[in-house]
């Protein structure tokens, strides 16, 4: 349940601080400092409503809430997906890609496929889980407020800390880059009096599975895949188990790429075969924990600079993305970001500067921008424990 406006102010009088930060606030920074500035300096609404991401992971979380909350069957999963995904893709007609319908299309049809395979074939997680449970979090001066999605208590006594994802898998430097959000909320966990070695986070990507699959000399592999393409991804492996137990192999292989489930197969087949849901785990260490510390530290003095700046000038150009920025990130202002180029400058201003380049004109010219970083650890006090024990 969110706290009252009321809960939040007596949080801050006894923190000492005049606000609350949140990860999505500090992570809109990141991404765009205009953004930043037309959203929560100017509390410019969005003028683009028709992204479906948000919306999808929106309604992925609120029945996974529902359900963990027990307030539905896990069968009736399928159906509240079913009446949310015609009510944000089909009758608001909400884009996958603003830009090519076809590709729209074609995004949309995957996400289905793959969310509604998760609802109907979800690996319940068996221990007591508590959901949307708030958090607070002490980054040196400043303080953050969150909801974990999904927190439980293993039987090792580790407390597993969840995201769920409607995305597209982390891998690589990118779960180190992408691990933000789940690292603050394990120092607010930390900071509540809970080693740091019981803390374990992971995502939750809705869209695959990870499917361990035995190989001819014993060997278990392990792989992640769409959950669309469950059948089409074991076609290899599946045909030599077939092969080896003299079953009639294209009919079983037509039946599982049919199907997109290893139950059409013999069960001494089916039995090669281990599918679960897809979590990808970040090593949660010191390193990692100081990283993420000073790297929030250094951006919240850096947006602090900015409005103390902009609060005496006036000038939004403290705001302004460099363009080495936005090309970076072209792809989020072109099809996630809520605001348009009409209200998003630095992007419109990219945006005229391509066109330029078509003519013949010079196309880049901008440089970024380095900040100081700060480090310093520092604890949360007074913080109620008793939600952690109902875990148990």
């Amino acid at each position: 349940m969110r706290l009252t406006s009321e809960e939040l102010n007596k949080i801050m009088k006894q923190e000492n601080v005049d606000r609350l930060w949140s990860w999505s606030r500090v992570n809109c920074f990141m991404t765009s400092p205009y953004e930043y500035f037309l959203k929560y300096i100017k509390h410019i609404p969005e003028d683009r409503q028709d992204c479906i991401y948000a919306t999808t992971g929106g309604l992925a979380h609120n029945i996974l809430e529902k359900l963990y909350g027990n307030e539905i069957k896990y069968e009736e999963m399928d159906n509240l997906f079913e009446d949310s995904w015609t009510t944000s893709f089909n009758i608001a007609g909400l884009k996958f890609d603003r830009n090519d319908e076809e590709k729209n299309q074609r995004i949309a049809d995957g996400y289905y496929d793959n969310l509604k395979h998760f609802f109907n074939n979800h690996c319940m997680i068996e221990n007591k889980v508590d959901v949307e449970r708030f958090i607070k979090i002490r980054i040196n001066n400043s303080v953050f407020q969150g909801y974990i999605d999904a927190i439980f208590k293993d039987n090792d006594g580790n407390y597993n800390i969840i995201d769920f994802k409607t995305s597209t898998k982390y891998t690589g430097k990118k779960v180190e880059e992408m691990s933000g959000q789940l690292v603050i909320y394990a120092i607010g966990l930390h900071q509540a009096g809970v080693p740091l070695d019981k803390i374990k986070i992971c995502w939750n990507f809705l869209k695959y599975v990870t499917i361990q699959y035995q190989q001819k000399k014993g060997t278990v592999k392990t792989r992640e895949v769409e959950r669309c393409k469950i059948g089409e991804s074991l076609q290899s492996n599946a045909k030599m188990w077939l092969k080896d137990a003299g079953y009639n192999v294209d009919e079983y292989l037509k039946l599982l790429l049919d199907t997109n489930s290893i139950d059409c197969l013999p069960d001494d087949v089916k039995e090669k075969y281990i599918i679960s849901d897809c979590y990808v785990y970040v090593p949660l260490t010191e390193k990692l924990v100081n990283k993420w510390i000073n790297e929030i530290s250094a951006t919240i003095k850096d947006i602090e600079l900015r409005e103390k700046d902009y609060a005496e000038t006036n000038n939004e150009k403290i705001f302004w993305d460099t363009e080495e920025s936005v090309k970076a990130e072209n792809y989020y202002f072109s099809t996630l970001c809520g605001y348009s180029a009409n209200l998003h400058k630095p992007y419109k201003e990219y945006l005229e500067k391509l066109d330029a380049a078509k003519k013949g004109e010079d196309l880049f010219g901008g440089v970024g921008r380095n900040v100081e970083a700060e480090v310093s650890n520092s604890n949360s006090k007074d913080v109620d424990l008793s939600w952690l024990d109902e875990l148990d």
